[in-house]
């Protein structure tokens, strides 16, 4: 296939669900990039301004991430700043957390590696 084909286009699943004591789960599938990047950034945002307590973005089926993606990612916790909800990142795949640590967002960033149901619960209880 030539480049810019139609069919070479990346995909992203975007999954979003609100959870008790006001934390909203956005959970990625596929690849984040500059074709995904503003889908990801409408939704994020979306869920950074109706959340009450956190925002947990969950990128355990994300693939393959580029520069625009860290910036949706960046901007995120930007707007988590501004609204003063709490924004973790949980579940990095390892070449994904990678990125995080070359970049030196890993120092910026809250991260949580738990796999539960329950993962967004010190997010509550840190914003109460």
């Amino acid at each position: 296939m030539t480049i810019g084909d139609e069919h070479d286009r990346a995909t992203l699943e975007i999954t979003v669900t609100g959870r008790s004591g006001g934390t909203v789960l956005v959970a990625v599938d596929g690849e984040l990039d500059y074709d995904t990047a503003d889908d990801l950034r409408a939704i994020l945002f979306d869920a950074l301004d109706e959340a009450r307590a956190a925002v947990v973005l969950d990128l355990a089926g994300l693939r393959f991430l580029d520069s625009s993606g860290l910036g949706v990612i960046v901007g995120g916790w930007q707007r988590a700043r501004v609204t003063g909800v709490r924004y973790v990142v949980r579940r990095a795949p390892l070449v994904i957390a990678e990125q995080f640590e070359m970049t030196g967002l890993s120092q910026v960033l809250t991260f949580d590696e738990h796999d539960g149901e329950d993962a967004g619960a010190e997010a509550d209880s840190s914003a109460a």
